[in-house]
């Protein structure tokens, strides 16, 4: 069975420069896709989806963590904070890849995290600071 899930991986800078995303590709047959990297020597963050079976997603993750790279799964990697929404718009028409619309019926406005690809697009244009990166 093809399994889909998201993760955030924090590099060090002894596993920085690891070809950890070609290695999951060519050793576990893992379809990668790099949806935000800021790495470099000294480190950093990159959040992941992957896609393949179960097994094969499970031998990966063993993989990574073996390399010393922290990987934390993600439900949801941008998250709104309802209290500060005023559902003003703005977050609708600078998003990429339509993961908020507003709904005609409340006019208020809905956010799909399945389509969030943590761009932070959504962050800069939020005036009331209703939208928030979940890192670790």
């Amino acid at each position: 069975m093809t399994v889909r899930k998201k993760y955030l991986l924090a590099f060090t800078p002894e596993n920085a420069n690891l070809p950890v995303i070609a290695v999951l590709v060519q050793k576990f047959g893992i379809i990668p896709n790099i949806m935000q990297a800021k790495v470099n020597e000294r480190g950093g963050r990159l959040v992941l989806d992957i896609e393949g079976d179960t097994e094969s997603l499970e031998k990966a993750k063993a993989y990574i963590l073996e390399q010393g790279v922290e990987m934390r799964e993600l439900d949801r990697h941008v998250f709104r904070d309802e209290w500060r929404c005023i559902h003003c718009g703005a977050c609708v028409s600078i998003c990429p890849t339509d993961a908020f619309h507003v709904d005609m019926d409340s006019y208020e406005v809905r956010f799909n995290p399945e389509k969030c690809i943590a761009c932070e697009a959504c962050i800069q244009a939020c005036s009331p600071k209703a939208m928030k990166l979940e890192l670790w």
